[in-house]
C-alpha cells in the first residue's frame, strides 16, 4: 500500500530481488503518482521508473468489501508496506496489531517522514522537508545559502533501507518464526545519512560548514567544480587532489596541466596553503579545463590517478550504451509509450537475474490475485464490483 516515491523504491527493490509484489491501488485512477495534471489518462514516467515487476490490483479499502480484500491477503503474505500519510492505517483499521492478529507472522513496513515516537510524527513530509529536517541540507550549498540536492536522497534511500530491514526481517522469522513492525523515518535516514558531517562538529563544536563543491572536511585545494567547453549547463567537472601526505596527486595535475612551474611555488607547498591561495591554484587549472570537455578533462586525469569526475546527467546516461550494456539503465515497453528507457537495479549479484517488466496497467492483475490467489468466484467479484470496493 505505497504511493509517490518512497514505498514504491521499496517494494520495487523488492520485486527486482524476486518478491512477488501486488500493488494495492485506488478502483478510480489508481495510486497518486500514477497520473499527472497534463496526462491524466495516459501512465507517468515516474509511476514507470517506481512500480516494474510488479502486480496491479484495485482495491477501495474504505468500503467493507475493499477492507475484507486486504484482511483475506494479509494470511497469503509475509509482508505488508505502507507508506501512506500520518493515522491513514490506523483510521482504517489496519494497525499492526490488527494485522498480526490476523497473521501473526506478518512482517509489517511502515515508512513515514517522521518517526511515530517524534514530536513532528503527524507532520505531512515530502523528501524535501524529510532532507531539510535531517540536517542534509543544512550542509549542502553555499555558505549564504543552503541548497537542497535534485535528488529525493530520503525517498528512495529510505525505501532501500527499509527493503533490507525487510529481507533481515523475513531472516529472523526464518531463524525464529516471529514476525515484527519495522519502522522507518526519512528524516532518521537522513540524520544516520549525514553521518561523516558528525566528525567536523566533534573537531569545532560547531555544525559544519557549508562549502559548495570544496571539501567539507578541511580546507584544502583543489576541491572544486569546473567549466568546460562548449561551457553547457552542465559542462563541469570536478577536481580533487588527496590531502593525504605522498600524495602526488598535485604535481601529476601541474603536469598535466602544463603548470609545472606550480610544483615549486611555496603558495602550492600544500593542500591547506593551496586552499589560502586558490585563487591562484583555481585559476589554473580554469585554464585548462576551458580547453577541453568534460570527458576529456576526467579522461586525461583519471588516467594519470588523479581524481576527476565529469558531472554526468540524465541525458548522459540514456545516449551512452555502456549503461544499457551494463543494465544500469534498461528498457521496456509499455503498451502507449513505446520502449521506454529507465533506471535498473544497481547491485550485480550473480545468481539473480533480473527480467525487467513494464509497470502494471491499473488493476491488471484483478483476476489472477482475487480469482487465484484468494480463490474469489465471478459472482463475488462482480459484486465487489457493484459495490465499489475494485
Amino acid at each position: 500500500m505505497t504511493q509517490f516515491e518512497s514505498g514504491t523504491v521499496c517494494t520495487e527493490t523488492l520485486a527486482w530481488f524476486g518478491a512477488e509484489v501486488i500493488k494495492i491501488e485506488r478502483p478510480v485512477k489508481g495510486e497518486a503518482g500514477r497520473y499527472t495534471v497534463a496526462k491524466p489518462d495516459v501512465d507517468s514516467y515516474g509511476f514507470l521508473i517506481m512500480n516494474m515487476n510488479k502486480k496491479s490490483v484495485t482495491c477501495n479499502a474504505k468500503t467493507p468489501g475493499g477492507l475484507q480484500i486486504i484482511k483475506d491477503l494479509l494470511p497469503k503474505c509475509d509482508v505488508i508496506v505502507e507508506n501512506m500519510g500520518p493515522g491513514s492505517m490506523d483510521r482504517l483499521g489496519l494497525t499492526y496489531e490488527a494485522c498480526r492478529e490476523i497473521n501473526p507472522k506478518i512482517i509489517y513496513a511502515s515508512l513515514k517522514g517522521f518517526a511515530r515516537t517524534s514530536k513532528y510524527a503527524d507532520y505531512p513530509a515530502f523528501d524535501p522537508i524529510a532532507t531539510h529536517m535531517g540536517g542534509f541540507v543544512a550542509a549542502t550549498g553555499y555558505p549564504d545559502m543552503p541548497v537542497k540536492s535534485g535528488v529525493s536522497v530520503a525517498d528512495s534511500g529510505t525505501g532501500i533501507t527499509l527493503a533490507m530491514s525487510i529481507i533481515a526481517a523475513i531472516q529472523q522469522r526464518e531463524r525464529e518464526g516471529i514476525g515484527q513492525r519495522i519502522d522507518i523515518a526519512m528524516q532518521d535516514f537522513i540524520i544516520g545519512l549525514g553521518r561523516s558531517g558528525w566528525e567536523p562538529y566533534y573537531n569545532t563544536g560547531k555544525a559544519p560548514r557549508r562549502v559548495g563543491n570544496g571539501m567539507p572536511l578541511e580546507d584544502v585545494a583543489p576541491a572544486g567544480t569546473y567549466p568546460c567547453k562548449p561551457f553547457g549547463p552542465n559542462d563541469f567537472v570536478h577536481i580533487y587532489c588527496s590531502r593525504h601526505p605522498g600524495s602526488t596527486n598535485w604535481e601529476d595535475l601541474c603536469r598535466i596541466i602544463g603548470r609545472e612551474d606550480l610544483i615549486d611555488d611555496p603558495d602550492m607547498a600544500t593542500p591547506h596553503s593551496r586552499f589560502e591561495h586558490r585563487e591562484k591554484c583555481d585559476e589554473a587549472i580554469a585554464a585548462y579545463c576551458a580547453q577541453h570537455t568534460k570527458t576529456e578533462v576526467m579522461d586525461t586525469l583519471a588516467k594519470s590517478n588523479v581524481p576527476a569526475g565529469a558531472l554526468l546527467d540524465i541525458y548522459d546516461f540514456a545516449h551512452d550504451p555502456e549503461y544499457l550494456e551494463r543494465g544500469i539503465v534498461v528498457e521496456v515497453e509499455h503498451p502507449e509509450l513505446g520502449r521506454v528507457k529507465l533506471p535498473g537495479f544497481a547491485p550485480r549479484l550473480s545468481e539473480n537475474h533480473i527480467e525487467y517488466e513494464c509497470s502494471p496497467a491499473l488493476g491488471e492483475h484483478n483476476a489472477e490475485i482475487y480469482g487465484g490467489l484468494l480463490g474469489y468466484s465471478e459472482e463475488k467479484l462482480a459484486e465487489l464490483r457493484s459495490q465499489k470496493a475494485i
